[in-house]
């Protein structure tokens, strides 16, 4: 692993690694489809579908009862994810347990 941004920041320092890990395979994956060619909105739509998929196999893995100790604690994926949310403040205060909720990130 890299050397973290901060110290004081590890849910800014753990959107940073999925941002660019899932940006990084997502260029990888356009660039071996071959004689395709994409728009720039396809390619954002692609992208936002990516993190939010993310977003929500870190929900599901916060899940005690499903992955024991190896769950990730909520205030981490809280941590992570602050800030970037759409419709953030409307958010209800425990929104990681409420299925009925559809969290997404921000659209560019």
């Amino acid at each position: 692993m890299g050397v973290p941004l901060t110290k004081t920041q590890p849910g800014k320092n753990r959107l940073f690694s999925i941002l660019v890990s899932e940006t990084a395979h997502l260029i990888w994956k356009t660039r071996c489809e071959r004689g395709t060619t994409h728009t720039r909105r396809e390619l954002e739509n692609k992208w936002t579908q990516c993190i939010n998929t993310c977003l929500k196999l870190d929900i599901l893995q916060t899940n005690h009862s499903e992955y024991g100790k190896k769950a990730i604690k909520e205030s981490v994926v809280l941590d992570t994810w602050k800030g970037i949310l759409k419709d953030e403040g409307n958010l209800p205060k425990e929104w990681i347990w409420q299925s009925s909720v559809l969290v997404g990130i921000k659209s560019c």
